[in-house]
Order: structure tokens, then C-alpha cells, then sequence
């Protein structure tokens, strides 16, 4: 039995009080799991605002083929880089560091949608398999870690590209779009 915090064991308490106090626990512990499902699939399906995740959302999504994802791979950085007054050389070779970093990120296979119906299923199931969700939560915080250290990186090549009065325009940009 266990202490209530005003000196009395459960077994003092009436039957409604302790089953309220387990659903009540119950439900706290059932909330925290889902929003910890929610926060790891959301952060694998790149629902972050902005950021590099847009690309990997729209290739999964509209099943773009390699030459359409280049386009908007292109047209995105002629649009970010026009507006900083970036060499034709700049432009290209930003463009070809973001086509990388996007072959590297399609290779990771990450797949939210997959790994949400997975968790969705363990979640379903008549029995709960705690080790079989940890190996699930485990396997897409490794994916989303590969891929954020792939973007960062891609992030960094990029921006060396750049002159010091560009990567701060750029910067100044991205700050003032999203703060509103």
C-alpha cells in the first residue's frame, strides 16, 4: 500500500478513490505515450515549419521522379538565392549540394507514414509489447538523427558557398519569416 501524502495508505481510502487515482494515472501515462508517438512521428514527417523536411514530404507524397525533385530542388534555391544576389557559380553549386544531401536522404529510407501504422498497430494490439515499441521509438529517433546530421551538414557545405554578407541577408530573411 502506498502513502497518499496525507498519511494514510490506500486501504483507507474508499474503493472510488483508489480506481479514480489508477485511471486518473492511467490516463496520464496512456496521454504521455501518445504525445511522445506524436512528437517522434511529427519530427519524422518533418512537420517542423519550413526547414529542409519539405523535400523528403513532397517526394514521399506526390511520388515525384528524380528529375521533378531536381527542378524544385532548382527553382527553390534560384528563389532563396536571387534575393542575396548570388553568383550563377553560387547558385549551382548550392543546387548540387542540396540534390546530394536529398539522394543521401532518400537512401536513409525514412518512411513516417510506414512507422506511424506500425505504431498505430503495437498500440492496437490485444497485448502491449513494450520492447517491440522502444525497438519502433528507437529505430526512427536513429533515422531522424541520420538525417538531421545529414542536413546539417549539407546546411554548412551550402553556406560556406556563400559570402558572409549573403548567409547573414539569408539568415535576417528566414528570422523575420518566421517570427511572425
Amino acid at each position: 500500500m502506498s502513502d497518499t501524502g496525507t498519511g494514510r495508505q490506500d486501504s483507507d481510502l474508499p474503493a472510488q478513490y483508489t480506481g479514480r487515482r489508477r485511471r486518473r494515472w492511467r490516463g496520464v501515462l496512456l496521454g504521455t505515450l501518445l504525445l511522445g508517438i506524436g512528437a517522434v512521428s511529427g519530427y519524422a514527417a518533418g512537420s517542423v515549419h519550413g526547414g529542409p523536411w519539405w523535400i523528403l514530404g513532397a517526394a514521399a507524397h506526390q511520388r515525384m521522379d528524380p528529375e521533378r525533385l531536381g527542378a524544385r530542388v532548382d527553382n527553390r534555391v534560384e528563389k532563396a538565392l536571387s534575393r542575396v544576389d548570388a553568383t550563377a557559380e553560387q547558385r549551382g553549386k548550392v543546387s548540387g549540394i542540396a540534390k546530394a544531401a536529398i539522394t543521401d536522404l532518400a537512401a536513409l529510407g525514412i518512411t513516417p507514414w510506414e512507422a506511424r501504422g506500425k505504431f498505430v498497430a503495437l498500440l492496437r494490439a490485444d497485448t502491449l509489447d513494450p520492447a517491440a515499441i522502444e525497438a519502433l521509438r528507437a529505430e526512427q529517433i536513429g533515422a531522424a538523427d541520420a538525417a538531421s546530421k545529414r542536413i546539417v551538414q549539407a546546411l554548412t557545405d551550402a553556406a560556406s558557398v556563400l559570402t558572409v554578407e549573403q548567409r547573414r541577408e539569408l539568415t535576417e530573411r528566414w528570422q523575420k519569416r518566421h517570427s511572425r
